[in-house]
C-alpha cells in the first residue's frame, strides 16, 4: 500500500524531521514556549494541521533559501522569515512550478507514495517576508537555533544550529548533489553561485563543526530512500577539497549535470552540478 502521509522522526528530543513524500525534508524544533518550522516544502499537504499533531505551541517559519521545494509551502503562513537576497525567488514560486517538481520526483519514487501533481496546494494569499542574517537567534524558551549565512546554492542560503541539541540544518548549502545555479529568476549573474562560493560555504560549515555533532541537509529520504541519517562529517572537507582542486585544474569535470547545469565535479560522497561557463567569481 502506497504511503499516504509525510513520514516523521524525532531525531533529537523535541526535534522532527519530515520528509515530504520524497521531495525534501522540513524541521520543527520545538521548546517550552514555542516552536519553530525550518522550510514549508513543496506544498502537498496540509502543512499547519499537521504541525499541531506534533506541537500545541506558536509556530515561527523560517526558510534555509528561495527554491520550489523549501518555499513551495510557504502561502499557509502569515508570516515567513528569509534571507532578504532570497525574498525574489521565494516570490518567484509558481504552481506550475511546484507540480512539476513534484511530478519529477515522485516519478523517482516509483509509486510508493500516494501523492500526486495534482495535490499541490493553491494559496490565496501570500506570507509577509521577515528578513533573517547571520546573528539572527531564535528563542523558543530553553531552546536557541542560531542562523548563519550559508550562499551558493542561492545568494541567501541561511543554516540553523540548534545550540542546545548539537545538530545543524543546513539545507541545500553543502549536500551530496549541491547546484549551482549562475542565474537569478530576473536574468542577473548570481552572487556566490561560484566555486569559490561554494568553497567557502562548505569551509564555513566545516569550520562550525565543533558546535554540532550531525548534521541533515534539506533532503533527508529523497526521492524513494526512506531514511533520516545525518551528513557524513566528511562532506564540507570533500565539497571544499573538490572546489579548490576544479579551480586549480588538480580535478576535471564531466558532462551530464541536472537542471540545466552541464558539468558535474565528484567527491566521495557525491557530486556537485555546475554550468561551466559561469562557475568562477567574475565569469
Amino acid at each position: 500500500m502506497a504511503i499516504s502521509h509525510p513520514i516523521v522522526a524525532e531525531i533529537a528530543r523535541g526535534v522532527y524531521c519530515i520528509n515530504e513524500f520524497g521531495m525534501d525534508a522540513l524541521f520543527l524544533i520545538t521548546g517550552a514556549e514555542r516552536a519553530l518550522l525550518v522550510d514549508t516544502g513543496t506544498g502537498v499537504f496540509d502543512l499547519p494541521a499537521f504541525l499541531k499533531t506534533l506541537t500545541p505551541l506558536p509556530v515561527d517559519v523560517a526558510l534555509t533559501h528561495g527554491h520550489v521545494d523549501h518555499a513551495g509551502g510557504m502561502g499557509c503562513f502569515d508570516r515567513v522569515y528569509l534571507h532578504p537576497a532570497d525574498f525574489t525567488g521565494a516570490l518567484s514560486v509558481t504552481p506550475e512550478t511546484r507540480r512539476g517538481f513534484a511530478g519529477q520526483i515522485l516519478q523517482m519514487a516509483g509509486g510508493i507514495f500516494a501523492c500526486t501533481p495534482d495535490d499541490v496546494r493553491i494559496y490565496e494569499t501570500r506570507p509577509e517576508l521577515l528578513p533573517l542574517k547571520e546573528g539572527d537567534v531564535f528563542d523558543l524558551g530553553g531552546v536557541h537555533v542560531d542562523v548563519y549565512e550559508t550562499p551558493g546554492h542561492t545568494p541567501g542560503g541561511l543554516s540553523f544550529l540548534i545550540r542546545e541539541e548539537r545538530i545543524l540544518l543546513s539545507g541545500d548549502a553543502c549536500n551530496p548533489n549541491t547546484l549551482l545555479f549562475p542565474f537569478l529568476p530576473d536574468g542577473s549573474r548570481a552572487p556566490h553561485a561560484s566555486l569559490e562560493g561554494l568553497e567557502a560555504t562548505a569551509r564555513k560549515i566545516q569550520a562550525l563543526s565543533p558546535l554540532y555533532d550531525r548534521n541533515y541537509n534539506g533532503h533527508i529520504g529523497f526521492g524513494g530512500e526512506i531514511a533520516f541519517l545525518p551528513l557524513p562529517e566528511s562532506l564540507p572537507q570533500e565539497v571544499a577539497d573538490l572546489c579548490r582542486d576544479l579551480i586549480s585544474g588538480k580535478a576535471t569535470w564531466e558532462a551530464g549535470g541536472q537542471m540545466g547545469l552541464s558539468a558535474v565535479g565528484r567527491f566521495p560522497h557525491g557530486r556537485v552540478c555546475f554550468d561551466p561557463a559561469h562557475c568562477r567569481e567574475g565569469q
